[in-house]
């Protein structure tokens, strides 16, 4: 009676993973594409945290400077903001940065301490990267510790690749 309980288990706990999945595939099909970029952090003063983006809005041949903004946090981070809609061939990059956590230089995220930027597409997590003690290689050391997030800091120009 209960002998395809694992299967059920297993199919049911994949079953959010189909989901997202589906969501992403959404984005190949999509020609306009609502962008928003949700930061978080805690313990981060004295580290200088801050998110920056750019974006382009262009057709083939006529690229456009579209909205950009700049923001730095003391203690906590917890925004989205909802940049508007954008096209196939428009563009986004955000970055973010710890400004005083240098490799050589006595101030280093603390234990405990993050700094996460998601760029969402459509509602759904298109790029996600963070800033912590334990960022590792993935960190630039000189100037400063940071991250881009969007389809130009992958090298890709294109929403639904």
């Amino acid at each position: 009676m209960f002998k395809n309980l694992p299967r059920l288990g297993l199919w049911l706990a994949l079953l959010p993973l189909a989901a997202c999945q589906d969501k992403l595939d959404e984005l190949e099909d999509a020609t306009r594409f609502t962008v928003a970029l949700r930061v978080k952090g805690e313990n981060l003063s004295g580290l200088g945290a801050e998110m920056h983006y750019v974006s382009t809005r262009s057709t083939l041949t006529n690229p456009q400077a579209g909205p950009s903004g700049h923001y730095t946090y003391a203690a906590a981070a917890d925004t989205t903001y909802q940049l508007g809609e954008f096209g196939v061939y428009d563009d986004v990059l955000a970055t973010i940065a710890l400004r005083t956590a240098t490799c050589d230089a006595a101030t280093h995220p603390r234990p405990g301490s993050y700094l996460k930027l998601d760029m969402l597409v459509n509602g759904v997590v298109y790029d996600t990267e963070t800033l912590s003690s334990t960022s590792g290689a993935q960190v630039t050391c000189s100037p400063y510790w940071g991250i881009g997030v969007g389809p130009s800091a992958d090298g890709d120009s294109d929403w639904d690749d």
